[in-house]
C-alpha cells in the first residue's frame, strides 16, 4: 500500500532538492584544489609522480607553467599512460573514474571548474538511485523522497560531489549494484543476475572498497536464504564470480604492486586519540566553506 504524499511535503522536498543542486555547483572553482585532486589531474594527464620529482629535483626557480604541464592533457601522453601511471604508483585506485576524467578533460579542458564538474554531475545520479533503492527495499515513494532530501543537503555528499575524485561515482555504482542485487533476488532471471554482475564489476573498477560492499552482499544473501544452498544463492555466487573474473586484470595489478599500496597508504596506520579524530572530522566538514 502506497502512502499519499501531501502537497506541502512535496514542495518541501523539491525545495530541499533544489538547494542541494545549487550547493553541488556553487563556487566549484573557488575552493583550493587540494593535494588529492592534484593527483587526479596528474593521473588523468598520464604523467607519473617520479617524472615530476625528477624534473623539479634540481634546486632552481621554476615557473608555474612548468608545474601545470603535469596537470594538463598534451600530446606526449595517451590513455594507456593514464592506466600505467595508476598501475605503477596508485594501484589502490582502479582506472574507471580517471579514464572518464581524461575524456571529460579532452572535451572541456583541465580547469578546476571543469575537473570538478564531472563528479558534481555524477553526484546527481545519486538522487534517482537512492529513490529506486528505497522502492526496492520499502516499496514506499515517501521513504524514497525523504532519502533524496537527506542526501541532497548531506554535508558529506555535497563535499565529495565537489571534489575531483572518484567518490561520487562510487556512491552511484554502490547504489546501482545494491538495486541490481535486490531486483535479481526478486525477479530470479538470468538477465537480472547478469545486470548485477556488470554493476558489481563497474563498482570494483571504481573503488577497491567495493570488495567490502560485495562481502556485505554475500552476508545479506546467505542470511536471506537462511544459510541454505538455494537457486538464488547459487545464482548470486555465479554472478559474483563473473564480476571477479572481469575485475581480474586490475586485481592482478593490485597483487603485483601490493608493496606500493602499503607504502602509499601507510598514513592509515598512524594512531590518533579519539579527540584528535573528532577534531579532524570537524575540520573535514569545514572544507565545504
Amino acid at each position: 500500500m502506497r502512502t499519499k504524499i501531501p502537497n506541502g511535503f512535496r514542495f518541501l522536498i523539491i525545495t530541499v532538492l533544489v538547494i542541494g543542486l545549487i550547493f553541488r555547483f556553487l563556487n566549484l572553482d573557488q575552493k583550493v584544489y587540494w593535494y588529492d585532486e592534484t593527483f587526479t589531474s596528474l593521473r588523468t594527464s598520464g604523467y607519473t609522480e617520479i617524472e615530476v620529482v625528477n624534473n623539479f629535483y634540481q634546486p632552481q626557480v621554476h615557473r608555474i607553467e612548468e608545474l601545470q604541464k603535469y596537470q594538463r592533457l598534451n600530446a606526449e601522453k595517451s590513455l594507456s599512460d593514464t592506466i600505467k601511471s595508476l598501475a605503477v604508483e596508485d594501484p589502490q585506485h582502479p582506472p574507471l573514474y580517471y579514464l572518464m576524467a581524461r575524456f571529460w578533460a579532452q572535451l572541456f579542458g583541465n580547469s578546476v571548474a571543469a575537473m570538478r564538474s564531472l563528479p558534481a554531475l555524477l553526484s546527481l545520479l545519486v538522487f534517482p538511485c537512492i529513490f529506486w533503492l528505497c522502492l526496492e527495499l520499502f516499496e514506499s515513494p515517501l521513504t524514497g523522497w525523504i532519502a533524496v532530501a537527506l542526501i541532497a543537503i548531506s554535508p558529506l555528499h555535497v563535499l565529495y560531489a565537489q571534489e575531483a575524485r572518484e567518490y561520487s561515482l562510487w556512491t552511484v555504482t554502490t547504489l546501482l549494484s545494491s538495486i541490481a542485487l535486490l531486483r535479481a533476488m526478486r525477479l530470479k532471471t538470468k538477465t537480472s543476475w547478469g545486470i548485477y554482475a556488470v554493476s558489481l564489476a563497474v563498482s570494483l573498477y571504481t573503488f577497491l572498497f567495493s570488495g567490502l560492499v560485495a562481502f556485505g552482499y554475500t552476508v545479506y544473501v546467505v542470511v536471506m536464504e537462511r544459510f541454505r544452498l538455494t537457486k538464488t544463492l547459487i545464482a548470486y555466487l555465479v554472478a559474483s564470480i563473473l564480476s571477479l573474473l572481469v575485475f581480474l586484470p586490475w586485481l592482478w595489478v593490485v597483487i603485483a604492486y601490493s608493496a606500493k599500496i602499503r607504502k602509499t597508504t601507510a598514513w592509515t596506520n598512524f594512531k590518533k586519540p579519539v579527540l584528535q579524530l573528532f577534531q579532524d572530522w570537524i575540520n573535514n566538514a569545514s572544507y565545504l566553506f
